[in-house]
């Protein structure tokens, strides 16, 4: 099986952001409301989705709209300073581009993201990004991820979604496209068609199932 088009989720994924974005989290409940909750605690409802964890933080100490304005602002200031690619993450996008195949970028973020990515030298990598302001609705519902597929007329048997988060997995399904779980714990439950617990052994899947497209020949199908 060819993939011509990867398709990939950004935090946890590409990006290491989730320590990052806890931390963040846990400074300002600590000085906001002078309670410490755990950075693995925080980290671990942050993986179910974001949603989830914010249902979860406003129940629990009925936070208010000025905390998660103040949260965004800190989750900005350490992520930019801090988050890194995943080993050998940008190795993978690059031999996805360098064997004529496409990158995507499909996130719930904002279109700050690209300063990330741009940082660390991922943008020239990618054909096309769907952000929070593209105003598709949250995964699972797979409505970002089909407008890729339809604006390039995306074969779903080339293509491969790849997400940290059951979510993502779920997404990929309803989408019909092939999906790839990428984490360090992969004795989970839910269903993935692939694997994979660091870029490396990502690498000689991708190098022996990726399309032989001619490298350059990049025109819109």
């Amino acid at each position: 099986m060819d993939f011509k088009h990867v398709i990939w989720d950004f935090d946890g994924t590409l990006f290491d952001t989730y320590p990052h974005t806890a931390r963040a989290f846990q400074v300002v409940l600590k000085r906001e409301y002078g309670v410490m909750e755990n950075t693995e605690e925080i980290e671990a409802q942050m993986h179910i989705n974001m949603q989830h964890a914010y249902d979860y933080y406003v129940e629990k100490y009925e936070i208010d709209d000025e905390f998660w304005q103040k949260f965004r602002e800190y989750c900005t200031l350490y992520e930019n300073q801090n988050a890194l690619p995943f080993n050998n993450a940008y190795m993978i996008c690059k031999f996805v581009f360098d064997q004529g195949s496409f990158n995507y970028l499909l996130t719930h973020r904002d279109r700050g993201v690209n300063s990330m990515l741009q940082k660390h030298g991922f943008n020239e990598l990618f054909k096309d990004f769907v952000t929070q302001e593209d105003g598709f609705p949250r995964k699972p519902d797979p409505a970002g991820l089909n407008h890729l597929i339809g604006k390039y007329n995306m074969n779903k048997n080339e293509t491969l979604y790849i997400g940290d988060r059951e979510v993502d997995m779920q997404c990929a399904k309803a989408a019909g496209v092939k999906s790839c779980f990428f984490s360090e714990n992969i004795n989970l439950s839910f269903k993935a068609d692939f694997r994979m617990q660091n870029f490396s052994d990502f690498y000689y899947m991708l190098n022996s199932t990726l399309s032989t497209a001619e490298k350059g020949n990049r025109t819109d199908e």
